[in-house]
Order: structure tokens, then C-alpha cells, then sequence
């Protein structure tokens, strides 16, 4: 379970219900609550969240030129 601070309480607690979520700025996030009071807790992880793999550039299919006549 990750540990957190809660402000009401003002001490460090374990997050109850704790999902992990990412913020806009693309880092990782655990939101949940206080198990005595029922706060809600935000503890902010280091690093940011990994980005999806870059997709292979799609390429034409060659068709085979037809010869010219003249």
C-alpha cells in the first residue's frame, strides 16, 4: 500500500481505495483517501508516465511501372 500525508490528519497514513493515475503534464499520480478521516490523498510519483511506442511510418506499395509505347 503507498503511504501518504494527510492534511487534516496532519500525518503520514497508508492510501486507502489508492488508484494510480496520470496528471496532464504526463506524470504519474496516487489518489485515494485517508483511512481515519476519509480526506481525500495526492501523492505525486517522480518520473513521467511512459509514452506509447511511435508507429512505424507507413509506406506505399510499389506497383510495378507499366512500359511506355510510343
Amino acid at each position: 500500500m503507498p503511504e501518504g500525508y494527510c492534511v487534516k490528519c496532519k500525518a503520514k497514513k497508508e492510501i486507502v481505495d489508492a488508484v494510480e493515475e496520470v496528471m496532464k503534464n504526463g506524470r504519474k499520480a496516487i489518489k485515494g483517501k485517508c483511512p481515519t478521516c476519509g480526506t481525500v490523498m495526492f501523492k505525486i510519483l517522480g518520473g513521467k508516465a511512459a509514452a506509447a511506442a511511435p508507429a512505424a511510418p507507413a509506406t506505399p506499395a510499389a506497383e510495378p511501372s507499366a512500359p511506355k509505347t510510343s
